[in-house]
């Protein structure tokens, strides 16, 4: 992320965020369910389970069990949460899910196993209304972007910067293979390449201006 961009992003923070999700007063129960999914101990988890009342209970930092779960990959504990009754659309005190989680963490298992359990992929998300595969467009996850699209996540939705998926990609990525490959993607499966941006510039206007020649020139071809 340049200079410029990174400006963008912290005057968003700033003007978007306000106090995070805090949680009630646990009980016993969920506060040892917690304590056993940090552990990583799903026999622990197992036990507590059975006289846990609320699965989706919120603690101070905005998770629920499921989203803790979810931060350290622990397919287990998440089956077990699951089929307890947990919400797997739930958000966190940041307004992510385990879909920004799992790109986060370049965890493309996380994500299948989020799509497999029925995870919205149209969910707004983050302090930048923005959805989950405009994070992975961000962030460079070819995978997990190819992986969302074909969920049917919505490829021209617009966050509260002015940015589409392929604007992102090319403002916020640095023009190698791995943004041509998400750029590609994006083009494919029918994202609008006409979108622009606050100063009206479309993504094939930033990359012509950044030197992205290969982003450019996908964008380029897709026009004619």
């Amino acid at each position: 992320m340049n200079f410029s961009s990174f400006l963008v992003y912290g005057k968003a923070a700033l003007l978007s965020t306000g106090p995070l999700l805090l949680g009630q007063i646990a009980s016993a129960d969920e506060q040892l369910l917690f304590s056993a999914i940090q552990q990583n101990d799903s026999a622990k988890v197992t036990q507590v389970l059975k006289s846990t009342q609320d699965i989706n209970h919120v603690n101070t930092s905005g998770d629920t069990p499921l989203l803790l779960a979810a931060r350290s990959g622990n397919l287990a504990i998440m089956d077990l949460l699951i089929e307890r009754g947990a919400n797997i659309n739930q958000l966190d005190g940041s307004k992510r899910d385990i879909l920004n989680i799992a790109i986060s963490q370049k965890n493309s298992r996380l994500v299948r196993w989020a799509l497999d359990h029925h995870i919205d992929p149209t969910m707004v998300t983050s302090i930048y209304q923005g959805s989950a595969l405009i994070y992975a467009c961000h962030q460079g996850q070819v995978e997990i972007v190819n992986m969302l699209i074909q969920a049917g996540a919505p490829l021209d939705r617009v966050n509260n910067l002015g940015w589409t998926a392929l604007l992102e990609t090319t403002i916020l990525g640095n023009g190698s293979n791995v943004y041509q490959q998400i750029t590609r993607l994006l083009v494919d499966a029918g994202a609008n390449r006409n979108i622009k941006d606050r100063d009206g510039k479309t993504p094939l206007d930033h990359a012509r201006q950044r030197g992205y020649y290969g982003i450019a020139k996908i964008l380029k071809e897709s026009e004619d």
